[in-house]
């Protein structure tokens, strides 16, 4: 049930900054922002089903069932005037939410967002390794730290990382400001700009010398980002 979320609140601004995590990650991670925006805004940072201090539930299966389910989280605990923020598999949660329900939010953040896959040529090989344990070393150098790390999570993380949001970008209508880092070795710079020319009421802010994780590198430069968006809307 929803009430079972664990969240951080900080702030006691009316306008409303909701933070959902990357993958093997929690709210707290996005903890370094605080101290530049809490004296502004009311800020969440949920540790999503899985995750941090918020224990799996059964049926969510995918990124669409998690924004199911935090899109019930934002109605239960009747947040207004939101801005979402979301980091990595956040960003494809929070980009569902906005696509399905515009008027739960006034802007999007999306933050070295997934949604755009990048399939290895090994991966239909994978499967075929289980059946000759003495290639299973070859295993260990060509899968991610995720998956490695997914443990039970694993059915939900082989969805996910299938997942194609090229037609749900194209579908948000909400004001969104796209955060990048330059030097990201997880996903490609390159997806900024093509889920910008997906997302209509969109801009791009690429951040020198930083990479998968902007908002810990150069927290400061993240949240005047974020604070100018707001202030913009």
């Amino acid at each position: 049930m929803t009430k079972e979320t664990h969240y951080l609140s900080f702030g006691k601004g009316k306008k409303s900054l909701v933070f959902l995590h990357g993958w093997q990650q929690s709210g707290k991670c996005f903890t370094p922002l605080i101290p530049h925006l809490y004296h502004k805004y009311k800020i969440y940072l949920l540790d999503m089903p899985g995750f941090g201090k918020t224990p799996y539930r059964s049926g969510l299966n995918n990124s669409y069932d998690y924004a199911e389910f935090i899109t019930l989280w934002l109605k239960t605990k009747r947040i207004c005037n939101i801005v979402l923020v979301g980091h990595s598999f956040g960003g494809k949660i929070a980009s569902i939410i906005a696509a399905d329900n515009p008027s739960l939010i006034k802007g999007l953040i999306l933050i070295s967002t997934s949604g755009i896959p990048h399939p290895r040529f090994y991966y239909p090989f994978l499967p075929f390794l289980k059946r000759f344990p003495m290639l299973n070393i070859f295993k260990r150098f060509l899968i991610s730290h995720d998956y490695k790390e997914a443990g039970k999570l694993l059915p939900v993380f082989k969805e996910v990382v299938k997942e194609d949001l090229k037609k749900d970008f194209s579908r948000i209508k909400t004001p969104t400001l796209i955060i990048w880092g330059d030097g990201d070795n997880e996903l490609p710079s390159a997806d900024a700009f093509l889920i910008s020319s997906l997302i209509k009421s969109s801009s791009v802010k690429i951040i020198r010398n930083t990479a998968h994780f902007p908002f810990i590198e150069k927290p400061q430069k993240v949240a005047s980002l974020i604070d100018e968006f707001f202030s913009n809307l």
